[in-house]
């Protein structure tokens, strides 16, 4: 029972070593620049004709990857952070 609860406790640490770092399957697949910008277009509204200065960073924390997004259309200037593997919006600022 005891050898049991070991090799339980090993896959369960193991499972979760490898959903934080991104690696549980095939989740490591990031979706690319040109995807977080398309993203953050679509968000804001506008073509990329329409966006000038862009610029685009990768950044990684220890849970999760993201897209620095920012760039500038008409007056307004955009940020956003786009999550690297799903595509999400995890923030948008426009002044």
């Amino acid at each position: 029972m005891k050898k049991y609860k070991k090799g339980v406790l090993f896959i369960l640490l193991l499972a979760i070593a490898l959903a934080v770092c991104g690696c549980a399957f095939g989740g490591n697949k990031k979706i690319g620049k040109r995807a977080a910008l398309q993203i953050a277009l679509e968000d804001a509204g506008l073509t990329a004709a329409e966006a000038v200065d862009v610029d685009i960073d990768w950044e990684k924390s220890f849970s999760t990857a993201w897209y620095e997004v920012s760039f500038e259309a008409g007056r307004m200037e955009y940020e956003y952070k786009i999550n690297a593997y799903t595509g999400d919006i995890l923030s948008a600022i426009t002044d």
